[in-house]
């Protein structure tokens, strides 16, 4: 029978780093909260090894993630994001060829519970280009109005 692995849990946010080359051994804490960043190196030298650091490492994650909690679910869906090519969050214009036909939509999406994304095709065939996009912004307001926090 084969063993099998267990991993420890990680604190979110706190990575280890090992670069023996530059004698760096210790844990790097990252958090971003509305566009601000913050960062900061716990050695293992300065805390008295490898566990007081990573203990020293969790403790001010937890610290900066108190202070500055997470954005709603649905506050987050409606950042505007760089890969926004329509100038409409969640909502996008898409051409797929299957097998040699071609087909063009408007499609909202969204995350209406954390790990699952809805999606709604409006055909530019069936419904014309502006009522198609007008519809799938319609379906991405409501969407993102009912998703859960």
């Amino acid at each position: 029978m084969a063993k099998s692995k267990t991993r420890k849990r990680r604190t979110p946010g706190v990575s280890r780093i090992d670069q023996p080359e530059k004698h760096n051994h210790g844990f790097y804490v990252r958090l971003t909260r509305n566009g601000k960043r913050f960062a900061k190196f716990f050695s293992d030298r300065a805390h008295g090894g490898k566990e007081k650091a990573l203990t020293a490492a969790s403790k001010y994650y937890a610290e900066l993630d108190k202070k500055y909690p997470r954005m709603a679910r649905k506050a987050f869906a409606q950042i505007a994001r760089r890969a926004n090519k329509t100038g409409i969050l969640g909502v996008s214009k898409i051409t797929k060829d299957v097998k040699g036909k071609v087909y063009k939509f408007w499609q909202a999406t969204w995350s209406p519970v954390p790990g699952e994304v809805a999606k709604k095709a409006f055909s530019i065939k069936k419904y014309g280009d502006e009522k198609a996009k007008v519809l799938a912004i319609k379906a991405r307001k409501k969407g993102v109005s009912e998703m859960a926090d």
